[in-house]
């Protein structure tokens, strides 16, 4: 009987050890806007591939935002393992003494129309004085990227005025109401609007004179990086695998991510050769971009929106990012 109970504490014992190792390598992690613009591909390639897994973390969930810090924020509060934010909002969240570090590259340059309605007299950089521009949220991508191509060609953030809407297609409706003047249509919100008959006059030159910058980057906290590096380079790998599907198998992609963002397939076909037609590079494969961090962090700076200098070996740490970003 002694032997029998002793047997049955160690099962016991074994049973929470195994529940133990389950439960600490289950994860989720945070993608900004998933499910609804593209920045996600990569992880919904990745989730359905079985990237994750083969390289050594289990992540049981994709957590969206509707960007800027709201990304930051959605992290920190479900002691998420990892998130792909706008690096605005990155930047913005370390200045202000958040414990996270910039630990890989994510999007890169550009990857939207720039739209007014049809007939609007919008064709030139003067006629852009005392219009209404729209963008998310406030240290988003949008508005940081707005803010910059306005400056390019001279125009104050004084001489236009700035919307936050929140959610990309409430910008549309705005627009089409006569709410706003211009706005920022990505993908695949452009290819939804064009398939369902939706006319826009584009804004091609508006951003001509952009910079490369960097958009979105991977970020994680100061204890994740120290508990949990295996598992962060795992994420990070698995979406690399992601890019490298994508456009080794653009037709199989688009099977994935139609299903994962429940839209159309023909919808996430063009928005997919749109973004590729236009920014062949706009996926990244997981380095870190630094002169197109530093481009990003000058456009904020220059309209006010990041104190300057960046501390850039204080918020970032390259170990857990491919090799070849780690030669600056």
């Amino acid at each position: 009987m002694r032997a029998f109970k002793a047997a049955i504490r160690a099962f016991a014992f074994a049973s929470l050890g195994l529940l133990s190792v389950a439960t600490a390598r289950a994860e989720d992690i945070v993608v900004t806007h998933y499910g609804s613009l593209l920045y996600g591909v990569p992880y919904a390639i990745a989730m359905e591939k079985g990237y994750f897994k083969e390289a050594g973390v289990d992540v049981t969930g994709i957590l969206t935002s509707k960007g800027g810090g709201t990304s930051v924020r959605n992290m920190m509060a479900g002691d998420t393992l990892f998130a792909e934010v706008a690096l605005p909002a990155a930047l913005a969240a370390i200045k202000e003494g958040f414990n996270i570090k910039i630990i890989s590259g994510g999007t890169n340059g550009r990857s939207s129309f720039w739209v007014t309605r049809v007939g609007e007299a919008l064709d030139k950089p003067a006629d852009l004085k005392g219009k209404r521009f729209v963008y998310s949220r406030p240290k988003s991508v949008s508005e940081a990227i707005t803010l910059s191509a306005l400056k390019s060609w001279d125009i104050t953030a004084a001489d236009v005025k700035m919307v936050a809407i929140g959610d990309f297609g409430a910008g549309l409706t705005a627009l089409e109401h006569n709410k706003v003047d211009v706005a920022i249509i990505p993908e695949p919100i452009y290819s939804q609007k064009e398939k369902a008959g939706t006319k826009y006059k584009t804004l091609g030159w508006l951003d001509e004179k952009l910079p490369a910058y960097a958009q979105t980057v991977g970020i994680a906290t100061d204890e994740a990086i120290a508990k949990k590096g295996p598992q962060l380079k795992a994420v990070i790998e698995a979406r690399r695998k992601g890019v490298e599907f994508l456009h080794a198998n653009p037709k199989e992609a688009a099977q994935i991510v139609a299903k994962a963002y429940n839209l159309p397939l023909d919808v996430v076909t063009n928005a997919i050769a749109n973004v590729t037609k236009m920014n062949p590079t706009w996926w990244g494969t997981g380095q870190l971009e630094m002169p197109l961090m530093q481009s990003m962090a000058d456009a904020l700076g220059s309209v006010g929106a990041l104190q300057l200098p960046v501390d850039w070996k204080a918020a970032t740490d390259p170990q857990f990012a491919p090799a070849a970003a780690k030669t600056q």
